[in-house]
């Protein structure tokens, strides 16, 4: 039988493992004085003579973990002794993420230098640096975002990706490691929107969208939590309820600003608005009034004829 951790999500065996393990790490690291993770339920602290704490999500994606798919860790560290010394997701001074596939990878960033990416190498035991100074790509080929959802999206998120992503190719792992390293490299977008079913967003705020926003912020991305545009990073940090959800939508540069646009322009391209709705039956009406015109023209000519086929014959 499986447990229900704090965020009320299924506990494999692989979970608690992967928490411990960073556990063992941090306690072995007198500059940190606690740490948060999604397995628990609040804050644990260690070292009284710590400057930061960490949090972290141990095992991003276990649900891959039975067939066999990628999945990561995400962790945020912020310079603090306390919980209570957090004032929102800016006070972040570095984050990074883990990427356990094919090769085992380790995406890194603070604020004095930009995201870079490391490859572990097994045979000299040693990370190695195979991307620096990274950039997110202007545009695209592919967005993430789980379509089968679609029929609980906000209209302005059906349009985003009906007219903005039309041609694209869509990615969906179910980690959000692996679903957001693949934009984060190589261009596009990432979203897991607050929606109908999901009002409050369904990824954790502090274990997981405030670590990948910073990141995606310092790669020159935009990292929003809501449809209005409000930024992860600015929302307060959540004191009352640590394992909070929210919205998540990372838009590359390109992405971002069709995003924006279409945000603007939205009551025009679907009719939105009351001056778009009234235009559109004022035009269906004048079209039903010019078609029983032509029919009624068409009524004439045909009754003409016949008038005149009629007096012929007489």
């Amino acid at each position: 039988q499986q447990n229900v951790n704090a965020s009320g999500d299924k506990v494999l065996a692989l979970d608690v493992i992967a928490d411990s393990c960073v556990e063992e790490a941090l306690r072995e690291c007198e500059e940190v004085a606690g740490f948060a993770s999604e397995e628990r339920e609040g804050f644990v602290s260690l070292n009284p003579g710590g400057t930061y704490i960490v949090v972290y999500d141990p095992l991003d994606g276990s649900q891959n973990v039975p067939v066999g798919v990628s999945v990561g860790a995400i962790f945020g560290i912020f310079k603090a002794k306390t919980l209570k010394d957090i004032v929102s997701g800016d006070d972040l001074v570095a984050s990074a993420y883990a990427l356990f596939s094919a090769p085992l990878l380790f995406c890194f960033g603070d604020r004095k230098s930009s995201v870079s990416f490391f490859q572990y190498s097994f045979g000299n035991k040693l990370w190695e640096a195979i991307i620096q100074d990274h950039k997110i790509p202007e545009k695209g080929k592919t967005y993430c975002i789980n379509e089968g959802n679609c029929g609980n999206w906000d209209r302005l998120i059906s349009a985003y990706v009906a007219q903005c992503l039309r041609g694209r190719s869509v990615r969906w792992t179910c980690c959000m490691v692996v679903d957001v390293h693949r934009p984060l490299l190589q261009g596009g977008c990432f979203l897991y929107p607050a929606d109908k079913k999901y009002p409050l967003g369904r990824l954790r705020l502090v274990y997981e969208a405030y670590p990948m926003a910073f990141l995606w912020e310092k790669a020159g991305g935009t990292a929003l939590e809501n449809k209005e545009g409000d930024r992860i990073l600015s929302r307060a940090f959540p004191h009352d309820d640590i394992h909070a959800r929210t919205g998540v939508i990372l838009l590359g540069p390109g992405e971002s600003k069709r995003f924006n646009h279409m945000k603007k322009n939205l009551p025009t391209w679907n009719g939105g608005s009351v001056t778009a709705r009234v235009a559109r039956e004022q035009t269906k009406v004048d079209d039903a009034v010019k078609d029983e015109l032509r029919y009624l023209k068409i009524a004439l000519v045909i009754g003409a004829i016949i008038q005149i086929g009629l007096f012929l014959r007489n």
